[in-house]
């Protein structure tokens, strides 16, 4: 039987699972929305991978005591009056500490040549505070060179204490308070010094006091640091200067285990309420996704709809066309055809005995034509709609690629393809509608092409094109052709082949609507996370909350 797990090894384990669904996590749909959830992602990695797993791994570790502030607020002066020798080199020139040292203890030299794969100097003696701390001395979080604030963030991340400093003078500046707010949230415990405070700005403290409250951040004690000379070479504070903070430093130190319980205990109750958001996230996404998607699936439905009007109304193919295959199969105008009876297909199949397939081959073409420049031009016009419709949102519009602004490549050749089928499939619906009337039938040889370009006829004709006196004749024009081949057909049997001819041609050229829509939604999804990576990240969460409550609890 394998010896059991231990309960910091089991979350140790179950925050490295919540950290790699969290950072599975791609945010890729753009959205104004997106760069705050990708940084409360990165966040909540962080948070588990930099902090709370190596931590878990190695609890006897020294606190790691990190002295971040505004340039020029004497975060150097600090460490080195604690120290009471040169550890940081200070200096007038602003910023002064532009790499990180580290005050430790000589057995601990080694963990701290970097933290956070940020290299650090060491600067190690036998102090005896340092035998449970180790005290940081940071680059400025808000002067002009960038990388300082990014350096001391790295290293923040990894604290267990922050030593917060800044001055009368700068206290009120808005740049800290990001940091400030992070590290609160992630559960370090952060000690507040108020430095170079002046006799006449005694009320200094109360009002940083209440604008700590007013971002939320708990105070507890302000530590401050009057303005005063400094002693020596090396710029040191006068001893009871900084007694106070020097006092609790030495009580965090003797509580080193509770204070690291606390602060992994916040820690991971932050990761998890961190990625229940994150989850929450990927829901709000998906959202936007299907609010993408829809504004698509709108645009090609309304294309596809129009289509279908026009077919129904006889607008599809135009009235010339039509004509001139009433023309071929000598059955004259169309207003005039109209007037015929029955007999008319009887007709039609006597004309076409002859030349059936000269006919049929010439109005297939036209028909394959017609359809084809129908049915692309529509096609055409919805993918400039969608495009139009996404140009509107500025992040959106970086998703329409130049092909997305056409149909694509190989529709049209599609369009002519599944055209083709349907033309093709016409003579077949003929026999499997009616087989045995055209074996009774006088026009057997020659029906199943007549019924065929009947169908095409009738299928097409009505009011579309027609204006002025023609219009009352025509307007019966698709039925009269019905009758005709209920005739011949039988009434069952035509009215299913009519019915059959259009749903075939709609429930074809439907399947390229639709493949034309899934060109972009297919560019939504790759952008997006799949709505299952939020009930991923909940259940690694739940694992992560149970486990450290439960660790925690020892």
């Amino acid at each position: 039987m394998p010896p059991p797990i231990a309960p910091a090894a089991r979350l140790r384990a179950d925050l490295d699972r919540l950290a790699d669904e969290v950072g599975a996590v791609a945010f890729g749909l753009p959205s104004v929305e997106q760069e705050g959830r990708r940084e409360r992602r990165d966040h909540t990695v962080s948070v588990a991978r930099d902090y709370l797993i190596p931590r878990l791994g190695d609890p006897d570790a020294p606190l790691l005591v990190v002295v971040a502030g505004p340039t020029g607020s004497g975060k150097s002066t600090l460490v080195n009056s604690l120290a009471e020798k040169e550890v940081s080199s200070p200096g007038a020139l602003r910023p002064t500490t532009r790499d990180p040292v580290v005050w430790c203890h000589t057995r601990h030299a080694d963990r701290y040549s970097e933290i956070g794969g940020v290299p650090c100097t060491v600067v190690a003696d036998d102090h005896p505070l340092l035998e449970d701390i180790a005290l940081v001395d940071t680059p400025d979080i808000d002067s002009y060179v960038a990388e300082h604030r990014r350096l001391t963030t790295r290293i923040l991340r990894q604290a267990d204490v922050v030593i917060f400093l800044t001055s009368a003078q700068r206290y009120a500046d808005a740049v800290p308070w990001q940091v400030l707010g992070e590290v609160d949230e992630r559960g370090s415990v952060v000690v507040y010094v108020l430095n170079r405070l002046s006799r006449r700005a005694s009320g200094a403290v109360s009002d940083y006091a209440a604008l700590l409250r007013r971002h939320g951040l708990e105070t507890g004690d302000i530590y401050a640091i009057q303005e005063q000379r400094v002693r020596g070479e090396s710029g040191l504070l006068p001893a009871k200067s900084v007694a106070k903070i020097l006092g609790r430093l030495r009580e965090l130190a003797d509580h080193r285990r509770e204070v690291v319980s606390e602060v992994t205990e916040r820690a991971a109750r932050h990761v998890v309420e961190s990625a229940r958001r994150t989850a929450a996230d990927v829901g709000a996404q998906d959202s936007e996704r299907k609010r993408l998607e829809a504004v698509v699936d709108r645009i090609y439905a309304d294309a596809q709809e129009e289509l279908t009007g026009e077919l129904d109304r006889g607008a599809l193919v135009r009235r010339e066309v039509v004509d001139r295959w009433s023309e071929r199969v000598g059955t004259g105008e169309v207003a005039r055809w109209i007037r015929g009876s029955a007999s008319w297909l009887r007709g039609v199949a006597d004309r076409l005995a002859g030349r059936p397939a000269a006919v049929v081959d010439e109005m297939e073409r036209e028909a394959r034509r017609e359809l084809t420049q129908a049915v692309t031009s529509r096609l055409g016009r919805a993918a400039r709609a969608v495009s139009t419709a996404w140009d509107v949102d500025e992040e959106i519009r970086s998703l329409v690629t130049p092909d997305l602004r056409v149909i694509g490549e190989s529709t049209e050749a599609e369009v002519e393809r599944v055209i083709d089928a349907w033309l093709a499939s016409l003579t077949r619906l003929v026999e499997e509608e009616a087989p045995g009337r055209f074996r009774a039938a006088r026009v057997a040889s020659t029906g199943m092409n007549a019924a065929a370009v009947g169908t095409i006829l009738a299928l097409f004709a009505a009011t579309g094109g027609i204006s002025g006196a023609e219009v009352g004749v025509a307007a019966g024009a698709a039925a009269a052709q019905q009758a005709a081949l209920e005739q011949i057909l039988g009434r069952a049997a035509a009215r299913s082949l009519s019915g059959s001819a259009r749903d075939g041609l709609l429930g074809s050229i439907g399947q390229i609507f639709d493949s034309e829509a899934d060109r972009y939604r297919r560019i939504l999804e790759a952008a997006s996370d799949p709505l299952a990576r939020a009930a991923a990240i909940e259940e690694a969460a739940g694992a992560v909350e149970r486990e450290s409550e439960a660790f925690h609890a020892q």
